[in-house]
């Protein structure tokens, strides 16, 4: 393995953290040779548990997907635990796989799941949004400031009327933080007031398409369209092709997220990228820290815009 008698015997003892470069080299030795530690600690081989309502959302699958990317690098065992924010069936999954961490994406969960986890003392992380429970940990950007950047761009490519897509909003929640940047960046640019421009649904493709419609069926005025989901967005998109206005030649879309389709899409979609893999690799860290903190504590990573093709200059008079 490359490594000393001594370092060996502290990574199966579990006496001491033995660092993810020479746990993989030793990993990698006993594989090869075909050598099982029997005494080695279970802690070792964790069980960490994502909790899934579903995969209604590409964002909710790629992040699925690069933590069966990364998990393997941490010698924990993955399980997906499926729940209902209405069933119980949860508490017997955690209760008899000895979890030693759990993962979750919905900001929506029912807070009695999270009271219940709490009383196991399971290290819990929300990942890719805001907790609303002040005892877990979150993984996310600033949404604020995302979305503030976000409608601050559209506003420089100069339109004015700009139809924002948002999911229900909730309080301290990430939609709530979204909005309140996208009204900052308006009363900014002294455009504010416009408060009919604001359609809320599920951040899916379907009720993308189904708000947009809605609205041009109003025949209500926008140059532009915010979106707070790549899906949501590329409803959009749909919606307007399909009642012959050109993308972006005569609106422009702005996605949020970059899940892995939106640079395939067309056109392709403008959006802001939120770093899926630091997020996991955060989340994962989180389980080898020993120490315990005394208030959960919110990881924010930085956004960018990402330019493609869905968005251009505003030519209308």
């Amino acid at each position: 393995a490359g490594v000393s008698p001594a370092t060996v015997s502290r990574y199966y003892s579990g006496s001491s953290v033995v660092g993810t470069e020479l746990s993989n080299q030793i990993e990698d030795a006993a594989e090869k040779l075909g050598y099982i530690h029997k005494y080695r600690k279970r802690k070792d081989r964790g069980v960490i548990a994502l909790l899934l309502s579903d995969l209604e959302l590409s964002f909710d699958g790629d992040v699925v997907k690069e933590i069966l990317e990364q998990i393997s690098r941490y010698r924990f065992r993955l399980i997906i635990i499926p729940y209902s924010n209405e069933e119980s069936d949860y508490k017997h999954f955690i209760t008899e796989m000895n979890i030693e961490g759990i993962i979750y994406l919905d900001e929506h969960i029912n807070p009695d799941i999270l009271k219940y986890i709490h009383s196991k003392n399971i290290k819990t992380i929300m990942c890719g949004g805001v907790s609303q429970n002040d005892k877990v940990e979150s993984v996310h950007v600033n949404d604020l400031l995302a979305a503030y950047e976000g409608m601050k761009y559209l506003i420089k490519l100069k339109h004015e009327k700009i139809l924002v897509l948002s999911d229900f909003e909730n309080k301290i929640g990430s939609t709530f933080q979204r909005l309140m940047g996208c009204r900052k960046a308006l009363e900014e640019y002294s455009l504010q007031g416009q408060e009919e421009l604001i359609a809320y649904g599920k951040m899916t493709y379907e009720m993308g398409y189904r708000l947009t419609k809605k609205v041009l069926d109003k025949q209500v005025d926008f140059s532009a369209i915010f979106a707070f989901s790549d899906e949501m967005a590329m409803g959009a998109i749909h919606a307007l092709q399909e009642s012959g206005i050109q993308v972006p030649e005569d609106v422009s879309v702005l996605g949020f997220d970059d899940i892995s389709f939106s640079e395939k899409y067309n056109p392709p979609l403008t959006t802001i990228h939120q770093p899926i893999q630091e997020f996991v690799t955060q989340s994962l860290n989180f389980f080898l820290e020993k120490e315990e903190r005394n208030k959960n504590v919110d990881i924010i990573f930085p956004f960018r815009i990402i330019e493609r093709s869905s968005c251009q200059e505003n030519r209308q008079k």
